[in-house]
């Protein structure tokens, strides 16, 4: 049975990951690059993905910089920073990134989401950090009174 969104945001609790983010693309001739950023990226945020048109990274700075003289990017942006959900997450939940991205993606804030198994992911701009953890803790505190 699919759980209701809402009764997930209730439960929920968000994360904030500390460091600077940049969301790169690179060709897919990168590959030992891609490797090696998700090694050293090891205890903070990392998200790759490889599709027809090569990887797209969300590194932190220290990765992004350690790995930047190697590879030449396509595209880059940033600073970001990365909210997690940090509480259990089930599969079967349907709506539930909706229900954020019409919470920040409405109040005019980017909330860029990336799926996990185990938790979701949403990356913005830095200097609307405060503003976009704001408004998921609204939603938190919305669904909760909904109960």
């Amino acid at each position: 049975m699919a759980h209701d969104p809402n009764d997930v945001w209730a439960d929920m609790t968000i994360k904030v990951w500390p460091e600077r983010y940049w969301l790169v693309d690179l060709d897919s001739t990168h590959t030992p690059a891609a490797l090696a950023a998700m090694t050293a990226s090891t205890g903070r945020y990392c998200c790759t993905i490889r599709d027809q048109t090569g990887f797209s990274f969300v590194l932190d700075d220290k990765t992004w910089r350690s790995i930047e003289p190697n590879v030449v990017a396509r595209q880059k942006f940033g600073p970001l920073k990365v909210i997690s959900t940090d509480s259990p997450l089930p599969f079967d939940v349907v709506g539930f990134i909706q229900a954020a991205l019409r919470k920040v993606n409405g109040a005019g804030h980017k909330a860029a989401p990336q799926c996990g198994a185990a938790a979701d992911h949403f990356f913005t701009g830095e200097q609307d950090i405060e503003t976009v953890e704001s408004l998921f803790n609204q939603l938190i505190a919305e669904a909760k009174a909904k109960r």
